[in-house]
Order: structure tokens, then C-alpha cells, then sequence
């Protein structure tokens, strides 16, 4: 009787599906209205067997949606930490390598912010001009275009000039002014093409 049970309820658990053992119908046969010890054995096994199948399913389709709560929390953490960084040192970072700045022959290379922040150490700005000019980057080097400052430099020079020009040689149009003051242009040291580089 046991063997038979224990197969019913390995055959019950391997199918999913509740099955009737011989006992169960041999009791139901006889007519009796109460169920005998047997059949209420076959019962409870089978019921704890769908039982536990039915909780091993819940079990791991809890588990999966654990699992995809987590992946979604570290995906939104990561792109939070990415809109908090800075965009140029995002950049920077991914140009780089996330790994951190790498060993050039005289030691740890500054880059992005880093190499802002060492170029930055030496100097004192106390005020707005101070701290515009500290931050020039091409204020002291070669002037590799002088013709793109010409057309402003020409206009300041001529504003300065007009004045000069009316005193010394009254009387004259305003475009006899502009040409004196266009041929002293040509040789003038404030002209950005005859400053010597």
C-alpha cells in the first residue's frame, strides 16, 4: 500500500495533475459515505504534493522579478551617476578610460578637471579682470591670425585718429579724413599686420 501511494504522489508530482490512485476508487466503490483512513491519506499526499509544486513555481517566479527589480535599480542608479557627472568630464573620462589618468614618464598624468585644477594652483586672482586674464589660454602666444582682428583694431585706431586729424587739417570731408587716416593705418604699429610675430 505504501509503494502504491508513494507512486501515486511521485506520478501526481511529476505531471502536475491530480491522480486517483486505485484506493481512492476501491473506497468510493464500497458506497460508504465515510471516507476511510486510506483515502484521506491519498489526499492529503496528493493535495501537499500540488501544493509544493505550485509553491516552488511562486517561489521562482518571485525570485525572477527580484532579480529584474534589481537590474532595473543598478540601470537607473548608473544613468543618475552619469547625469550627475559633469558632461566634458564625462567625455573625458570615456576618452580616456573610466579606469583613472594613466603614468606618463614623470609620473601621473593630469587630465580633464585635474589638470585644470593643478594649472590653476600658482595663480592669485582676486578680481573678475585678474581672473579672466589667469584663464586666457592664448593671451601671451603667437598671433597666428591677425587679419580676424584687423577690421576692430582699424575702427579703434580711426576713432583715436578722427580727433588728431580735424586739428590738424580743418576744412577737409569726412572721407579726406578717412584717407590720411587709412595711409598712417598702413604703417602703424598698431596695425596686427605689421606687428612683427
Amino acid at each position: 500500500e505504501k509503494e502504491a501511494l508513494l507512486a501515486a504522489e511521485e506520478e501526481a508530482m511529476g505531471s502536475g495533475k491530480a491522480v486517483k490512485s486505485a484506493f481512492g476508487a476501491a473506497s468510493k466503490k464500497k458506497g460508504g459515505k465515510k471516507k476511510d483512513s486510506l483515502s484521506l491519506l491519498e489526499e492529503a499526499l496528493v493535495g501537499d504534493a500540488e501544493k509544493k509544486a505550485k509553491e516552488k513555481k511562486r517561489a521562482e517566479r518571485i525570485k525572477k522579478e527580484r532579480e529584474a527589480q534589481m537590474a532595473a535599480e543598478r540601470e537607473r542608479l548608473a544613468k543618475e551617476e552619469q547625469a550627475k557627472k559633469d558632461p566634458l568630464l564625462a567625455n573625458t573620462d570615456a576618452m580616456i578610460g573610466a579606469d583613472g589618468p594613466g603614468d606618463g614618464e614623470d609620473g601621473p598624468v593630469a587630465v580633464g578637471r585635474a589638470a585644470n585644477i593643478a594649472s590653476m594652483a600658482d595663480v592669485q586672482a582676486s578680481g573678475l579682470d585678474s581672473a579672466l586674464s589667469a584663464l586666457s589660454v592664448g593671451g601671451s602666444g603667437d598671433d597666428k591670425h591677425p587679419e580676424k582682428r584687423m577690421k576692430a583694431a582699424y575702427k579703434a585706431y580711426e576713432e583715436k585718429m578722427m580727433p588728431e586729424m580735424k586739428q590738424q587739417y580743418p576744412g577737409l570731408k569726412r572721407q579726406q579724413y578717412l584717407d590720411k587716416i587709412f595711409a598712417l593705418w598702413k604703417k602703424s604699429s598698431e596695425n596686427p599686420m605689421n606687428q612683427q610675430s
